[in-house]
């Protein structure tokens, strides 16, 4: 369809076409939109609620927030490994120390250091018993001095009481014989009195009771008069009552004849009803008969011809079904057919493959024969093969086993010889070390050592620390390379191992065990600097210092290995504490 359009129009349409140009309006509006977002930017650069400036403080705010909260972690979690590593030796040393005291040898310091203790306090029980008896004894002279002195006065008193008892008795004698007289008087005055009355009361008494037998007979007599009265009703009422009786009788006797006349009339009445209904009944009959007759040929017309009609419906049913059987019958035969072709076909090519497979199984057969061979041959050089290798690892096995046993050996001999006995005075001294202690801590106390001295001297001698004694002179002969030494004390370089110390911030709840005798000596208290307590308050303050954050620093935060401190203490008993 041609268009027409004048010059301008067209130009304009080319204009728009060309893909390389842009429209100058939209040059310069996108122009002005540039210059106004950096006039803006500019403009609201210096501005402290500007979005920019307070997105940029709270990133700062932020930063610094979690700069704080990881150097409170870094500090907690140095001073968590240092708090676990003292406690750790502190494990370790008491757990060393329960098993060095679980031993016999200490058991028997131990028992040794009880006994001290025992022995003390049955000094102390002797003299407390004598300072107690001759207390008794003071006490009972001073109570039998009380006693007479009581006794003395006690007679002095009972003699007064008793010159005032008769005294007094005397004056209550004569009391009671005056009152004895005034009662005697007072008593006869109310039995006269009493007397009285009670011949007055006889009188009333005698009275009354004429009264109530007077009518006592009385009633007797109305009673009689009422109880005559009443049987004598009784009797009239009974006479009119068998009246009644006899008349009811009669009138039940009228009344039964009559129903029984009513009974017959209505048996009649029945009977020929009976009779009128039958003979309607017969008239109705034979005139239906009379009326059936005359339509007997027209309903023997319809009836023929709906007999007709269902014989016809019967015939091309069994029609309709005899050749839906003839279908079905020509379709089984077919379905067989093509089960038999496809048997047929299914059989000719298993016969095909089974003698393809046997051809390939002849053809393999020889192939086989040959592979045989050569993995028969293959197998005889690679048991050759085997054999020299076996050897050689035999050999080497051999070889192998022979220095084992050699290192075994010597370690054995290392073990059960120089360490064995290096342990065993380590040990020794230990133990000696300890018992020294106790000796010193016996005197300090005032406790007698007798029994820790017996306790080293049977270790001694159980353990054979005594020097040998002087040998037979043919004996001695053979063991002049022997020099004795004596064991028996502990060696002048060793020195006991002292319990570890523990340090705590000013924070720190130091706990109270009863492992430590004096706990303020024994911690000993570090305090922090005011740039630890300034960051950890900005933190607190800031954040929720739950030791959750924590960034990847330079010195890597780690469990120090465990180092095994004994307890300074010698005399209590340490346990492991969980």
């Amino acid at each position: 369809m041609p268009i027409v359009l004048g010059e301008k129009d067209w130009a304009r349409i080319k204009k728009w076409t060309n893909p390389d140009k842009e429209d100058p309006d939209v040059v310069r509006r996108r122009e002005y939109v540039n210059f106004l977002t950096t006039a803006s930017q500019e403009m609201t650069k210096y501005w402290p609620n500007s979005v920019e400036n307070v997105n940029k403080r709270n990133e700062e705010i932020r930063l610094a927030r979690i700069q704080a909260a990881e150097q409170a972690n870094t500090i907690f979690y140095k001073r968590y490994l240092k708090n676990k590593k003292e406690e750790q030796e502190q494990l370790m040393y008491s757990a060393r120390d329960a098993m060095f005291k679980s031993k016999d040898a200490p058991k028997l310091l131990l028992s040794a250091v009880i006994e001290t203790a025992i022995q003390k306090e049955r000094i102390e029980q002797i003299n407390f018993m004598k300072e107690r008896r001759r207390e008794e004894a003071e006490n009972k002279r001073k109570n039998d001095d009380h006693i007479i002195q009581q006794a003395k006065d006690w007679h002095d008193l009972m003699a007064l009481r008793k010159k005032r008892r008769f005294e007094a008795n005397k004056v209550h004698q004569k009391e009671i014989l005056d009152q004895a007289h005034e009662v005697a008087e007072r008593s006869r005055k109310e039995y006269e009195t009493e007397l009285n009355s009670q011949k007055i009361d006889n009188i009333n008494a005698r009275a009354e009771m004429d009264a109530i037998e007077e009518f006592d007979k009385q009633f007797a007599e109305r009673e009689r008069l009422r109880i005559f009265n009443d049987m004598k009703q009784a009797r009239e009422e009974n006479i009119t009552r068998k009246k009644e009786i006899a008349a009811l009788d009669k009138m039940d006797d009228r009344l039964i004849e009559v129903l029984n006349k009513s009974r017959a009339r209505i048996e009649r009445k029945r009977k020929q009803t009976e009779l009128e209904v039958q003979r309607e009944k017969l008239r109705v009959l034979e005139a239906i008969s009379a009326k059936l007759e005359s339509g007997d040929a027209e309903r023997e017309a319809k009836e023929q011809a709906i007999l007709q009609k269902a014989i016809k419906q019967k015939n091309d049913l069994d029609d309709a079904r005899i050749a839906a059987d003839w279908r079905k019958n020509q379709q089984n035969r077919q379905e067989r057919l093509d089960l038999r072709q496809k048997f047929l076909r299914d059989e000719e090519q298993r016969i095909h493959e089974f003698n393809t497979r046997r051809q390939f199984e002849i053809m393999n057969r020889f192939k086989n024969a040959e592979l045989y061979d050569e993995f028969q041959e293959n197998l005889r050089r690679e048991k050759e093969r085997k054999t020299k290798e076996y050897r050689a690892d035999i050999l080497r096995l051999w070889k192998e086993r022979k220095d084992r046993e050699a290192r075994e050996r010597a370690e054995t001999r290392y073990y059960y010889g120089e360490l064995a006995e290096k342990k065993l005075r380590e040990a020794d001294n230990k133990l000696l070390t300890h018992a020294t202690h106790l000796i010193a801590e016996a005197k300090q106390h005032g406790r007698p050592d007798f029994a820790l001295h017996r306790t080293i001297d049977k270790y001694c001698k159980m353990y054979r620390l005594y020097p040998m004694p002087p040998l037979y002179e043919p004996i001695a002969e053979h063991m002049r390379h022997y020099e004795p030494r004596d064991y028996s004390r502990p060696d002048a370089k060793y020195v006991f191992p002292p319990r570890p110390q523990r340090t705590v911030d000013d924070e720190d709840e130091v706990k109270h065990d009863g492992v430590e005798q004096n706990q303020k000596e024994s911690v000993k208290v570090e305090p922090k600097t005011s740039t630890q307590k300034k960051l950890e308050k900005d933190y607190k303050r800031d954040g929720p210092a739950n030791g959750l954050q924590r960034r990847k620093s330079e010195t890597a935060l780690s469990l120090p290995p465990i180092t095994v401190v004994p307890c300074k203490n010698l005399t209590c008993h340490c346990e492991l504490k969980p």
